[in-house]
C-alpha cells in the first residue's frame, strides 16, 4: 500500500483554493458616511475664495487670533503673597510728610492725583497697609487688567484684606521707641494719634504682589457697611466721585521710592486707610496721572451669516449665490457682560435661533413663516421676502465678546453652530455696524472684490470698503 505524504506547501495551495471558491464572488461596496453639512460647507468655501487656503491668522473680524507682536497671549501670572514676619519700618519724618498732605478728616492738600492706576514695569511691588481711621467694615483689594485686552471696566480683582477692623494689628504694629522692640497694636481708629501720641515708628508686613510686566492695576475698598465700593481710578466711582489721593515720597526719613495710597470708604472728606506702594525688581511701577479718560462707550458689531445651505458644485466649480452672508445679519454691542442686540434680517428658509433659545429663533422674531426671507430685497428678485422694522433685544450673561453669541442652524435633524474659527471657514463674519449686507441671492464677493484676499491674505483690514454698487 501506498503512502501519500502532503508536503506542507501542497497543504497550503490546497487551502487557499478551497477557502477561495468558497467566497462569494461578489463583495458589495460598503456605504460612506454621509458628508455633514459643515465639511461640505468648508469644501465649498474653500473653493469659492479661489481653492485656496484661509490665512493661518485670519479671525473674521472677532479679534481672536494672537498676534505676534503684542503680549496679549501671555498668560496671566498675577498672585498675591503676604509675609509672615515684620520687615519694614516706617518713622516720624516720613509719617509728618504724609499727615501734612492728607489732613485728618479734611479735604486733602493733592490736586492732580484724585483718580488714577499704576503701570507695573516690573513683575512685582510691595504694598502695605499703615493707616486706618473708620469703624466700617472695609475690604481692601487691588483690581488689574492687561491693557491690550482689557480695561479698568473689565478688570479682575484680588482680595488683600477682608473686613479689615477685624485684624489692624496684623498689618502694622507702632513703637514709642526708636531703639527698643516694644510693639503696640493699633485700633482700627486709631489714626494719627499714634503719631501725635509720641510713637517714633510703626512696622508692617507687606503683600508682595506678582504681576505680568506692562500690566495695570489701582486699588479699591469695598465698605461692606454701606455695599459701596471706592477705586483709585474715579471713573469707576459712582457718578465719578474720588476715593482716593496718591502722593510720591522719597528719601524722606528711610523711606525710598514709595507712593502712599490715600483711600475712602464713605465719601466724605478726609481719607480713612493709607497704603504705602514700594518700587520693586527692576524697572520699578509708574502711576498714570489724574483725569483720567472715562472708559470708551462700547463698540457694537454686525455679524453676517451663512446657514451652512450649499449646493453642488458646478461645472465652474462653485454657484457663488450660495454666499450672500444674509442668512442672518445681527448687531451686537457687549456692555458690561450684557449683550445689546439688533436682528437686522433673515435671508434664510432654514430655521436659525440665537443663543440656543427656541423663542429666539429669528423668523418667529420677525412675525413670519420660515419659508420668507426677510429684509434682503427677495421680494424685488421674484421670491418669498418682506421688509419688515429692525428687532431690538438684549441677551443677559458673561459674554466677552460679539463672538460669545450662539448661532445655529437646524439642518440634519439638529441644530449646528455656526462658528468662525481662526484659520479655517467661517460661517459668520464680524464687520462694522454701517456694513451694507448684499441682497438676496447676491454674493458676498460680488458686492464686495476684495473679500476673497480678505481671506487669504488677511492683509486688508476694511476689505468692505471696496464695494461694487
Amino acid at each position: 500500500m501506498k503512502k501519500i505524504v502532503l508536503l506542507p506547501s501542497v497543504i497550503a495551495v490546497m487551502l487557499t483554493v478551497f477557502t477561495s471558491c468558497s467566497k462569494d464572488p461578489y463583495s458589495p461596496p460598503q456605504p460612506q458616511p454621509e458628508e455633514t453639512a459643515q465639511e461640505k460647507y468648508n469644501k465649498h468655501f474653500r473653493a469659492y475664495i479661489g481653492n485656496k487656503d484661509v490665512a493661518s491668522n485670519q479671525d473674521w473680524g472677532f479679534g481672536l487670533a494672537s498676534k505676534a507682536t503684542t503680549r496679549a497671549e501671555e498668560e496671566d501670572t498675577t498672585h498675591v503673597v503676604m509675609a509672615q514676619k515684620w520687615n519694614a519700618e516706617f518713622d516720624l519724618p516720613f509719617m509728618s510728610t504724609v499727615q501734612d498732605y492728607f489732613p485728618e478728616g479734611k479735604k486733602s492738600k493733592v490736586e492732580d492725583w484724585t483718580s488714577f492706576d499704576f503701570l507695573e514695569k516690573a513683575t512685582f511691588h510691595n504694598v502695605r497697609l499703615i493707616y486706618t481711621k473708620t469703624d466700617a467694615a472695609d475690604e481692601i483689594g487691588i483690581y488689574y487688567y492687561n491693557p491690550e485686552t482689557g480695561s479698568p471696566a473689565t478688570a479682575k480683582k484680588i482680595k488683600l484684606i477682608d473686613n479689615v477692623q477685624n485684624g489692624v494689628a496684623d498689618y502694622y504694629q507702632y513703637n514709642w521707641y526708636t531703639d527698643i522692640e516694644n510693639w503696640e497694636k493699633p485700633s482700627p481708629n486709631s489714626g494719627y494719634s499714634i503719631w501725635t501720641g509720641g510713637a517714633k515708628r510703626i512696622r508692617t508686613k507687606p503683600f508682595t504682589v506678582y504681576m505680568n510686566g506692562n500690566y495695570r492695576f489701582g486699588y479699591y475698598v469695598t465698605n461692606h457697611t454701606t455695599g459701596k465700593t471706592y477705586y483709585t481710578d474715579q471713573n469707576l466711582n459712582e457718578n465719578g466721585a474720588s476715593g482716593a489721593a496718591l502722593l510720591g515720597v522719597e528719601n524722606v526719613g528711610g523711606v525710598k521710592q514709595t507712593y502712599v495710597v490715600a483711600l475712602d470708604d464713605d465719601g466724605k472728606d478726609g481719607f480713612e486707610l493709607m497704603l504705602a506702594v514700594a518700587k520693586m525688581g527692576r524697572g520699578g511701577l509708574y502711576p498714570d496721572p489724574g483725569k483720567m479718560a472715562p472708559t470708551p462707550k462700547p463698540q457694537g458689531v454686525r455679524i453676517i451669516a451663512e446657514d451652512l445651505n450649499v449646493r453642488d458644485l458646478n461645472s465652474d466649480g462653485i454657484d457663488d449665490t450660495d454666499f450672500d452672508f444674509n442668512d442672518i445679519v445681527l448687531d451686537v454691542t457687549i456692555d458690561n457682560g450684557k449683550a445689546k442686540c439688533v436682528l437686522q434680517a433673515a435671508g434664510a428658509t432654514l430655521k436659525i435661533r440665537i443663543n440656543g433659545d427656541d423663542n429666539l429663533e429669528v423668523h418667529k422674531m420677525f412675525g413670519v413663516d420660515q419659508k420668507v426671507m426677510v429684509n434682503t430685497d427677495a421680494e424685488k428678485h421674484g421670491l418669498n421676502g418682506k421688509t419688515l422694522p429692525a428687532v431690538p433685544f438684549e441677551l443677559n450673561g458673561t459674554f466677552r465678546s460679539a463672538a460669545d453669541i450662539k448661532i445655529e442652524v437646524f439642518r440634519q435633524n439638529g441644530w449646528i453652530e455656526l462658528f468662525a474659527p481662526v484659520g479655517q471657514a467661517a460661517c459668520k463674519i464680524a464687520v462694522p455696524t454701517d456694513f451694507e449686507w448684499p441682497y438676496e441671492r447676491q454674493s458676498l464677493k460680488q458686492k464686495y472684490p476684495d473679500f476673497p484676499r480678505y481671506a487669504v491674505n488677511n492683509d486688508i483690514e476694511k476689505w468692505w470698503e471696496n464695494q461694487n454698487k
